[in-house]
């Protein structure tokens, strides 16, 4: 009996949701009878790597996640490098998988996001917004062939993309959240837009303008959710959607991370190369993640019906950054930032 075995695949059967045959789903997955799976989850016979590793990938799990080492060796998925246009594509369909992914967690399920830069899900019903961060990512980040010569203006986002990201902001209004904002969680976008005009990538005032009115409307929505304790509907536009938490904190988080919890599972994300992240569901890594998270909970403040003061002279700061940048592009005054 491989006993590894069996407990990786109870890992794997935790993903699944309980109205969902377990053993149905795995036998799609694999390309294999009813039998053959059941042989798999009783350890009679063993899983090829091929079959681990389809399985892992198709769930969200690592490899490594029942084995001893998973305590001092973590095994984290990157996705695939991007190189061009495609690759990029397929980075935004890694996106909205994970999204759509974590609605299977269970009622219990909970995201914890830690905010160095604003939280990536809110671009998707900010048009100008998205259009920015795409457009920086492409080109100056990732510097992809395909965009060297592209304006802004010029660049288009297809229309198919569009819609998986309204599915992957709607997702996200339906999963209880506490997210943890700093004082520079505005910083790094205000700074690319700026870099942007200056530049001549952006030459015309009202694109730059309508980025900088999206992330005050953003700033609105935080006021509205951190008041009501629930989320904005992203279609009805009213604070209708899951549990919200927003804590406010001095300190500096670092970088972007997400760490997810469910009934059963978790899973942590961590930022690298500016917008790509790496991933992990592994054990000990994730009960490090949460202590981590517990304890920064602890020196950040809980902001809404209570902590108003708090809350207002943040989104004030926030404000003022923008009306810095905004005062560079149309009075050509120096930033505070």
């Amino acid at each position: 009996m491989f006993s590894k075995q069996v407990e990786f695949l109870k890992l794997i059967q935790q993903r699944i949701p309980e109205h969902i045959n377990a053993v149905e789903t795995l036998s799609v997955v694999l390309g294999i009878g009813n039998d053959s799976t059941y042989r798999r989850l009783r350890g009679e016979t063993a899983l090829t790597y091929e079959e681990a590793f389809k399985l892992a990938d198709h769930f969200g799990l690592s490899l490594d996640s029942a084995g001893i080492d998973a305590l001092k060796r973590v095994d984290f998925d990157a996705g695939i490098p991007i190189n061009n246009l495609e690759d990029y594509q397929a980075h935004s369909n890694r996106i909205m998988d994970r999204m759509l992914r974590f609605e299977n967690y269970g009622e219990n399920a909970h995201m914890f996001y830690f905010a160095l830069d604003f939280p990536l899900f809110y671009i998707y019903n900010s048009p100008s917004l998205l259009k920015l961060k795409s457009y920086v990512w492409g080109r100056n980040i990732l510097g992809l062939p395909e965009m060297a010569a592209v304006t802004f203006d010029e660049f288009i986002i297809p229309e198919e993309k569009l819609k998986k990201d309204l599915e992957v902001i709607r997702s996200y209004s339906r999963i209880p959240s506490t997210e943890i904002w700093t004082n520079s969680s505005y910083v790094a976008t205000l700074k690319q837009l700026q870099y942007c005009w200056e530049t001549g990538m952006i030459n015309k005032e009202k694109d730059a303008l309508d980025i900088l009115n999206e992330l005050e409307d953003i700033l609105e929505i935080m006021r509205v959710q951190s008041d009501y304790g629930k989320k904005i509907n992203p279609v009805t536009k009213e604070p209708s959607g899951a549990r919200f938490n927003w804590y406010i904190s001095d300190l500096s988080v670092g970088n972007n991370a997400v760490h997810i919890t469910g009934q059963n599972n978790s899973h942590t994300f961590l930022s690298f190369n500016t917008f790509n992240f790496i991933e992990t569901s592994n054990a000990a890594f994730n009960i490090q993640t949460k202590n981590w998270l517990d304890n920064f909970l602890k020196r950040s403040e809980l902001v809404g019906a209570v902590g108003q003061g708090k809350r207002d002279r943040y989104l004030k700061k926030l404000t003022d950054q923008i009306e810095s940048i905004r005062s560079t592009i149309v009075r050509k005054e120096e930033t505070l930032l």
